[in-house]
């Protein structure tokens, strides 16, 4: 029978891959060529990974009381309400008609957390999440395959290896179900640390009316743009309201922190719930917020608390893809980056 105790965080339960610095510098060399590219094409540069964005709404994050010790870690280790930003996007770093089965992304600002942060100065914890439990590519070398693919060009890098064929298990994104964004339930994917423990995240979309939201499937006949268009008439007639989750790490046999393809089994560890993200009836895609959204914040799993920090090789590369691909995105645009500390600097 598999350990139902989590498993205590230590250092070693991470292990470097093969040439993981040079898989590293290929992918972000041949990402930063793909992100020019687009660049050219529409002159304005957009996310190397979630380049179109379908709403933006803001409220809060409700840390529940009375949770168990090994669930009171980091930024749950008490009960607290802290404002909240939340993104709703769509994969790849291209921008493409909404009517494409596309993996879709929740990206989940908190606004200043207390603790030590892995980025002096930053004081938000952020929180990166997709429609699917797992990455197919389920670590950096991995990844670099599919970026080769998407990038015929010359090998940006030293391994100087050609890309093999996608598998359709590569492909898994292309298959995801093309509903409302808001009835979708999101994963962190990856592993990240728990304070003392380790854990995946997830946020499930529990309001009555998100739930339902689920009935609304994109058609051919749809417009490009029509998630943006469901996401906002949402958010003028209803709020939205999400559990935080999270799975902690017991079985180091079935629930790899290394490979991110593996989806751990929740009859060994089930999601237990640690907090409510709330979000208010607003409008979620004025000019104002997309821009501010899009061009000027940056929402990275780096960008957070020491007890959240990202583990394993797909969040290592993580690590250094988004500071690079970030600050050439604020580059092309010729934008500043900056985070907000309160609500107050969110447009309306």
């Amino acid at each position: 029978m598999a350990e139902t105790t989590p498993i205590p965080f230590h250092e070693d339960l991470e292990c470097e891959l093969p040439d993981e610095v040079a898989v590293i510098d290929e992918t972000i060399d041949r990402m930063m060529r793909l992100m020019e590219q687009s660049f050219e094409e529409h002159r304005h540069a957009t996310s190397g990974t979630h380049a179109k964005t379908h709403g933006v709404v803001t409220g809060e994050l409700r840390v529940l009381d009375g949770l168990p010790a090994e669930l009171a870690q980091g930024l749950f280790e008490r009960p607290a309400v802290y404002e909240v930003v939340v993104r709703y996007a769509s994969e790849p770093g291209t921008l493409e008609p909404d009517t494409e089965r596309r993996a879709r992304g929740l990206a989940l600002k908190v606004l200043n957390v207390p603790g030590s942060t892995l980025r002096d100065g930053w004081t938000s914890q952020d929180f990166l999440f997709n429609t699917w439990p797992v990455i197919p590519q389920g670590d950096a070398a991995s990844f670099l395959n599919l970026i080769r693919n998407r990038d015929q060009g010359p090998s940006g890098g030293t391994t100087g290896t050609a890309a093999r064929p996608l598998t359709a298990k590569d492909l898994l994104f292309d298959a995801t179900p093309n509903i409302h964004p808001v009835a979708h339930t999101f994963y962190s994917q990856g592993a990240f640390r728990y304070g003392d423990y380790v854990a995946k995240f997830s946020v499930v979309p529990v309001a009555e009316q998100q739930i339902a939201a689920g009935e609304s499937v994109v058609s051919d006949d749809d417009t490009p743009g029509v998630l943006k268009d469901w996401v906002r008439e949402y958010y003028v007639a209803f709020s939205g309201r999400y559990e935080l989750r999270v799975q902690l790490l017991t079985d180091l046999a079935t629930m790899p922190i290394e490979d991110a393809s593996v989806e751990w089994p929740q009859n060994v560890s089930p999601y237990r719930t640690v907090a409510t993200v709330t979000l208010p009836v607003q409008h979620s895609f004025s000019n104002q917020r997309r821009v501010y959204a899009e061009d000027v914040m940056s929402w990275r799993p780096w960008y957070g608390l020491a007890a959240h920090r990202p583990l394993g090789s797909i969040n290592r590369l993580r690590r250094r893809g988004y500071e690079k691909l970030g600050a050439l995105r604020h580059q092309l645009n010729a934008v500043a980056e900056h985070n907000p500390t309160t609500l107050t600097e969110i447009p309306t």
